[in-house]
């Protein structure tokens, strides 16, 4: 049997929106299960950045962008200290100490900066809202986590702006979307130790053809290593039919199993693109209001 994926550290970015703080509870709760630490991070704009040349020498420039930037950051740390006791409640209730509570500010560009900060802290898992102040109408997932989800290399869970998370007695079951691929089983370690840290019922679902027999031996020896693996994890394996509209049939099994959180590995381009495709994304997140949780293998 293998061991599980231990959860130690979450990097949580945040806007200080009201899907930051959604996205901020649900990583609260996660960090309380798992004993983990927290580091929630902002990055701002600093006009100085772009000043145009001024008269004046180089050690002069520098220090009016550095004069500028840190009064901005007064401002910001103003900002992030109002926002964490918007938190306090569920810091509270979370039990953890000030000791797994940080958080970092940094000015930049949020989509490198964030990329930066995760590739030194090295997190287990990057909880970030779905959509923030800089939303886009024709934005998949909102620009900057749109972004997240597609270059780093560590798992995000994407909370989508409707979703309301109460609790962990409303986490009950994810569902899996593979294409059994080779980067199936690595997620898998890394899915397991999130799931059995919440005790979640793992439905494993492949887009294809239940007539098709590869198909079907392909997720009997995926059920089959699940089970051996894990032998103490709730699993279901089904297969959905390509035939229908393929957002409608995930969307109807998400109904009737009672899915709390969708799953899947970026790699899965076939998978993958037949989801993100702006009309599906919309149904698929903002009516059915689902998490989503990404893997890079």
């Amino acid at each position: 049997m293998e061991n599980f994926v231990q959860i130690k550290n979450l990097l949580v970015p945040v806007d200080y929106s009201e899907y930051s703080i959604l996205a901020s509870r649900y990583a609260l709760k996660i960090a309380q299960k798992a004993n983990a630490d927290i580091k929630f991070f902002h990055s701002f704009y600093s006009p100085a950045y772009d000043l145009i040349d001024l008269t004046g020498n180089r050690n002069t420039q520098i220090k009016l962008r550095e004069d500028v930037t840190n009064k901005l950051m007064v401002s910001e740390i103003e900002n992030m200290q109002n926002f964490l006791d918007s938190l306090s409640e569920y810091i509270t209730s979370a039990g953890l100490s000030s000791d797994q509570i940080s958080y970092e500010i940094r000015p930049g560009l949020a989509k490198e900066e964030i990329q930066k900060i995760a590739n030194e802290l090295q997190p287990d898992f990057v909880l970030m809202g779905t959509r923030g102040k800089d939303k886009r109408e024709n934005s998949i997932l909102g620009s900057i986590t749109e972004i997240a989800i597609r270059k780093l290399k560590f798992p995000v869970l994407a909370v989508p702006e409707n979703y309301r998370f109460i609790g962990l007695n409303n986490l009950d079951s994810i569902v899996y979307l593979t294409d059994f691929d080779e980067s199936d089983f690595l997620s898998i370690r890394k899915l397991m130790g999130f799931t059995n840290l919440l005790g979640l019922k793992i439905h494993c679902l492949h887009i294809g053809s239940k007539s098709d027999k590869w198909e079907k031996i392909r997720m009997d020896g995926l059920k089959d290593y699940f089970e051996k693996s894990y032998q103490e994890s709730r699993i279901e394996c089904d297969i959905l039919n390509p035939n229908v509209d393929i957002l409608d049939a995930i969307d109807s099994y998400i109904k009737e199993k009672g899915i709390n959180l969708i799953s899947l590995t970026s790699r899965k381009r076939n998978v993958f693109e037949k989801i993100f495709k702006p009309s599906l994304t919309k149904r698929l997140f903002y009516h059915s209001s689902i998490p989503l949780l990404v893997f890079h293998p």
